[in-house]
């Protein structure tokens, strides 16, 4: 359980070492935001906490421009502590839900879906589809602010299916088409590096650079600037991006 208390105390003195263990929820604004945020610490009074970016999502809450929670580190509790639940979404994270049912996830993991769900509402707090829609939404943002690649390239990627739907959910999302968050207005260019870059905590060491082997291509993840760690993909497939992203993610952290 989160102590607002500490919470809120976190975010008032941007504690990093609290970065991707809560998400702050902004009632005023509707955002939400990691306890780094440079934004202006909200009034006491205008803010709940969420334990997960999915459970700030599915609240009603967009993703703050600012932070960017879809670069936050991973929370371990976020994992659950049910290893069912761990399984299950470590599954979602390499998009065991953009290219199947709730129900043939819960067959991979020997179980109803109905069980499923039950377990996911009763220790998260939220459905299995909330997260994914918000890994969905995640990677869509990354991809968009991080790399050249074309929109109708990230729409697939992540898993929308078409063009109507990815700009669909960036506009209830944000408020505006994905093409103004490009960063710096880069035109696209399916030739480009494909770079994105996330968050540590302070007691993680970073070394680099360092080579991930994965089923489909490689990575290099190399020391960014700040807490930060830059994933270059090659001969990664447009649909295997974000499995990718996650399988980098956990063999640099795990090695950590």
């Amino acid at each position: 359980m989160l102590d607002p208390d500490q919470c809120y105390a976190a975010i008032q003195r941007r504690d990093p070492a609290m970065d991707g263990l809560f998400f702050t929820a902004v009632r005023t604004t509707r955002i939400y935001c990691r306890p780094v945020c440079p934004a202006r610490t909200p009034d006491r009074g205008n803010v709940t906490f969420h334990a997960s970016a999915a459970a700030a999502q599915a609240a009603g809450y967009r993703p703050c421009l600012r932070c960017r929670p879809e670069t936050a580190p991973d929370s371990p509790a976020w994992a659950g502590t049910l290893a069912s639940i761990h399984r299950a979404l470590r599954l979602i994270d390499d998009g065991a839900l953009a290219e199947g049912s709730v129900a043939d996830l819960a067959d991979r993991l020997g179980m109803s879906d109905r069980h499923l769900r039950r377990l996911f509402v009763e220790h998260l707090g939220l459905t299995p589809l909330a997260v994914e829609a918000t890994r969905r939404l995640h990677l869509a943002k990354h991809l968009v602010h991080d790399t050249r690649l074309p929109l109708t390239d990230i729409a697939f990627a992540a898993g929308y299916g078409s063009v109507r739907r990815f700009n669909e959910a960036f506009h209830a999302a944000f408020g505006r088409a994905p093409s103004t968050l490009r960063r710096d207005g880069a035109l696209p260019d399916p030739a480009a590096p494909i770079t994105v870059t996330i968050a540590h905590r302070p007691d993680f060491v970073p070394a680099g650079p360092v080579q991930v082997a994965l089923p489909e291509g490689h990575a290099e993840v190399m020391p960014g600037r700040g807490r930060t760690l830059r994933i270059t993909l090659t001969d990664v497939p447009l649909l295997a991006l974000g499995r990718a992203i996650a399988a980098a993610k956990r063999a640099v952290f795990a090695g950590g």
